[in-house]
């Protein structure tokens, strides 16, 4: 831009060189992009731009809603076309979405249409917290695939944040159940949590070398390659184990010190007394507690939340971390380890086999599914607890939202949850505002309402206590043999039927023991007792 404004011949040939222009996805331009192409388009502009203001949603990479108004004061003789008409969705999905997008202020109203027809209600659904929601979702699926009318890939998952990914990828490995991550990586694989399961595993078995080696300098500490180099060294000239050389450095004895500078010694020292540390507290502290101990004494949160985005989603994955120790409080941190090695021992999908996909509400932009589950709307999640005070963050919230909904094709299931952990804490939530914005005529099942938390609790509690009355034909008995997929051959130990289904316990042959939804399990049944 600034050769364009300073050389006016070098702007001319370039507007005389480029006599047309067209612009897609014009709603996520930044101000710079614009600026730009107000200098290229020059005083008779032949321009044509396509966008939707109303997707607009990639405001926290710098993309300007505001360029589609500056379009049209800076360009007052353009025709705008509305393409109102919807190849897509049913007539059912595009009223919920016109009903949420059009409470946002100062947008060029649209009247979506479709000739698909009317199409199913919407499904809202309340679950007690995000496990039964999780739960909910994978049992969803199950009846959506039972009859043989949709497929697993037919099926989204969609959800505000990544770290939300966790209780339903545990859901689905309970079920035995292969899903696809969508532009993430699976939330056992992601940096930060690798790196506190690597803390975890050595205060746990203090020889995981390769544990030790990835934290040793993470966050950093001034422990570089050369003083790790040195450690190696001295390990084998001592003939020790490289955890015993560094118990010996954390006590300060003074041969052992000798190979390295003062700084280094420094943070030597510092690193293995706080090791040792933990290892002295770990029988003493619950896993959640210890989990906090390290975190606050390695100033995780500092090094990770750095103020953006990002930094901010990878501190709530190690949030939801810490929700998950929680869970495995009773059972200790060797249970959750082991726990934790079985659920992120499963293999990579390829985009040809059949399972679900569970992405973020960002990275659906473009994509379409028959079916699509929305979950985690409580005021706080989706909208999102930092759009609170600002109400263009606000606004594109309701965006992401609609971007959502539109991904719909045939059928749309919206999940929400009683109580929730939220930034740390758990507690009671209040439903999405979002919700509260959708036609009543258009949905079945839970619907939104105002009532008192007192009198949603109590229809919870009766409602949760009933038997379900769907009920569903036994198939499998204790001793019968059969095979599934993933796990191999087992022995079914015992069968119950219930919310519609029916749930097996299965011993497999390498000794882990299953509890698998019969619908999404697919068994293949060996012999019988």
């Amino acid at each position: 831009m600034r050769l364009f404004d300073q050389a006016p011949l070098t702007k001319a040939k370039y507007q005389n060189l480029y006599r047309h222009i067209l612009v897609d996805e014009f709603q996520d331009t930044n101000t710079a992009q614009y600026a730009f192409l107000r200098r290229l388009t020059g005083p008779h502009p032949n321009l044509f731009v396509v966008g939707d203001p109303d997707q607009s949603i990639y405001r926290w990479r710098g993309a300007d809603i505001r360029n589609i108004h500056r379009f049209k004061e800076d360009y007052p003789n353009a025709k705008t076309i509305l393409l109102e008409q919807n190849y897509r969705s049913t007539q059912t999905i595009l009223d919920v979405a016109m009903a949420v997008i059009d409470r946002n202020p100062n947008r060029q109203v649209k009247q979506l249409f479709t000739d698909r027809g009317r199409g199913e209600t919407v499904h809202v659904q309340e679950a007690y917290d995000e496990a039964d929601e999780a739960r909910n979702v994978v049992e969803t699926v199950g009846k959506l695939t039972r009859n043989g009318r949709f497929k697993l890939r037919d099926i989204a998952v969609m959800y505000r944040t990544n770290a939300q990914s966790r209780p339903l990828e545990e859901a689905f490995f309970q079920a035995g159940l292969n899903y696809r991550l969508v532009g993430a990586q699976r939330f056992y694989g992601r940096r930060e949590i690798k790196d506190l399961i690597a803390y975890l595993r050595i205060i746990h078995n203090p020889s995981d070398q390769i544990s030790l080696l990835r934290v040793i300098n993470t966050p950093t500490r001034g422990i570089g390659d050369k003083t790790i180099a040195s450690l190696t060294e001295l390990s084998i000239a001592q003939m020790q184990p490289f955890e015993t050389v560094l118990q010996r450095i954390a006590a300060e004895e003074p041969d052992i010190l000798q190979p390295f500078s003062p700084r280094a010694s420094r943070a030597l020292i510092h690193f293995g007394q706080l090791w040792q540390n933990w290892i002295s507290l770990r029988e003493n502290l619950p896993l959640s507690a210890m989990m906090d101990r390290v975190l606050e004494d390695i100033h995780y949160q500092t090094h990770l939340d750095d103020g953006t985005e990002e930094g901010e989603e990878r501190w709530s994955n190690v949030l939801e971390l810490r929700a998950a120790a929680e869970e495995f409080s009773d059972l200790g941190l060797e249970t959750f380890l082991e726990h934790i090695a079985l659920v992120s021992d499963q293999d990579t999908l390829t985009e040809d086999q059949d399972a679900p996909s569970l992405l973020t509400l960002h990275a659906a932009k473009g994509l379409e599914f028959p079916v699509v589950i929305i979950i985690g709307l409580d005021d706080g999640v989706l909208p999102h607890m930092r759009s609170m005070d600002d109400p263009e963050a606000m606004q594109e919230e309701c965006r992401l939202f609609y971007v959502g909904i539109t991904r719909a094709m045939d059928q749309l299931y919206l999940f929400r949850a009683f109580r929730r952990r939220v930034g740390g804490s758990s507690g009671p939530m209040d439903m999405s505002r979002f919700l509260r914005d959708l036609p009543p005529e258009r949905l079945e099942g839970d619907r939104p309402s105002r009532n008192s938390w007192q009198e949603n609790l109590y229809a919870r509690t009766t409602r949760w206590e009933r038997p379900s009355l769907t009920t569903v034909e036994a198939r499998f008995k204790a001793g019968m043999r059969v095979q599934h997929t993933s796990f191999g051959e087992g022995i079914v130990q015992e069968s119950e039927t219930r919310q519609g289904d029916e749930e097996v316990v299965i011993l497999f042959k390498d000794g882990q023991t299953k509890h698998l939804l019969a619908s999404l399990a697919k068994l293949t049944i060996l012999d019988k007792a």
